[in-house]
């Protein structure tokens, strides 16, 4: 098993799942927790050097295009973070949408490169 595999495997599976825990009460967690918990699963299967390529450029690009279309929803650039975590505006909630999404693309991408050159 390779080393790189197993450290990023284990920091996405948890970061994932923890992003999937926190989306259990969002409005609508019927949407969120199913896109965290598939890129959990990935990060998971790559702790053993499982990866499908194909299948991480499918994903890398349809979280990518997700996130973007998100963050152009915003109307206005409010920041993350006023009082706490808890939703306070929907540009907000926008904002916080987007880098989740691009955290899975990082995720994807950086399983697809691993996969790349040690396989």
């Amino acid at each position: 098993m390779n080393k790189a595999f197993l450290i990023s495997g284990i920091v996405f599976t948890l970061i994932f799942i923890l992003f999937a825990y926190w989306q259990l009460n969002d409005p609508d967690p019927i949407l969120w927790v199913p896109v965290y918990l598939i890129p959990t699963y990935t990060a998971f299967r790559a702790i053993s050097g499982k990866v499908n390529a194909e299948l991480m450029v499918v994903l890398f690009i349809l979280s990518g295009v997700a996130g973007l279309q998100t963050w152009v929803e915003m109307t206005a650039w409010e920041g993350f973070i006023t009082d706490g975590l808890s939703m306070k505006t929907m540009n907000q909630e926008l904002a916080r949408e987007a880098v989740g999404l691009w955290i899975t693309t990082l995720s994807f991408a950086t399983f697809y490169f691993l996969d790349k050159k040690y396989n």
